[in-house]
């Protein structure tokens, strides 16, 4: 029965993302007047004006769709007890320590989500597999060249739309549905959590379809994971997620127009102890959240995860 209700939650995950996808596709269709075709040529988005507009209002209006509204439809329809996407457990009382613990683990996280990034794009499939490496590529290809038209903007109303476009709405959407939803059903299917996170992290990566970025974005969902049961509430992964989309996008926007020489998506100009400092600072910070944890269950014991 659990595998059953498992497969029931991965199956309504893909379905969210496949919402998400269509609704996008309509409202390009809609709003610009560019064909499709164009949103799948790199020379075509690079190339092609007014297209920036156009795909930040779809992406945000799919993604409000598929990541917002049909998983609380769905919640409302189903009639779910001890099913709110924003709390983990009832017996977790809310801190607001854990906001600032959760994004300063975010921060400290990112010198080591940097190095994974770069050694990620440095693997090389067999022989067998270098049709699928290619086509990897081109995806990758297409996503920068997407993400491009959000970089090179010069006024303030677009830098706004960019950063609401590329940081508040997935931070907001994106936890709502891969930790609200399907990391907290799975925890509640196999009273486990770390398996729960861990396969919320993975297909939390996957379902991006960057697999040149697969490692560093596993790593980073299972640290939005632990903190959202740590905390109790879905306020601190959704800050801790558009701090990182925020922070990330700022400082490409300073790199690409020549602000600056530091390119955040280059780990060459960060100190290797550094990394080493930084991250075990922040498993301290995550290891003082779990006792803060087990010390609130303590409490509570009708808790049964494991």
């Amino acid at each position: 029965m659990q595998a059953i209700q498992s497969l029931g939650s991965i199956l309504r995950l893909f379905a969210y993302f496949t919402l998400a996808g269509v609704t996008t596709t309509f409202f390009l269709t809609v709003i610009g007047d560019a064909p499709l075709t164009t949103y799948s040529s790199v020379s075509s988005l690079q190339n092609t004006p007014g297209l920036f507009h156009t795909i930040a209002y779809s992406d945000m209006l799919g993604k409000l769709t598929g990541f917002v509204v049909l998983p609380i439809l769905y919640l409302v329809l189903s009639k779910q007890k001890n099913a709110n996407p924003f709390r983990q457990e009832k017996g977790i009382a809310f801190e607001g320590i854990s906001i600032v613990a959760g994004i300063a683990v975010l921060l400290l996280s990112l010198p080591a989500i940097n190095v994974i990034a770069e050694l990620n794009k440095n693997i090389f499939f067999p022989e067998p597999l270098k049709s699928l490496q290619e086509f990897i590529v081109k995806s990758e290809e297409l996503a920068e060249a997407t993400i491009g038209l959000f970089l090179h903007v010069q006024t303030l109303p677009d830098i706004l739309l960019s950063f609401l476009a590329l940081a508040v709405m997935p931070a907001i959407g994106e936890e709502i549905i891969f930790r609200g939803f399907f990391q907290r059903e799975l925890i509640q299917q196999t009273k486990n959590i770390h398996l729960s996170v861990w396969i919320a992290a993975f297909l939390f990566s996957f379902i991006h379809f960057q697999f040149l970025g697969f490692f560093p974005r596993v790593l980073l969902g299972a640290l939005l994971g632990y903190m959202y049961v740590w905390s109790g509430s879905l306020l601190v992964p959704i800050l801790m997620h558009f701090t990182n989309n925020a922070l990330t996008l700022f400082l490409l926007i300073i790199y690409k127009q020549g602000h600056t020489t530091f390119n955040p998506e280059s780990s060459e100009q960060i100190p290797y102890v550094f990394v080493l400092v930084s991250f075990t600072a922040c498993l301290a910070i995550l290891y003082n959240r779990k006792k803060a944890y087990d010390n609130q269950l303590s409490s509570y014991p009708t808790h049964t995860h494991e």
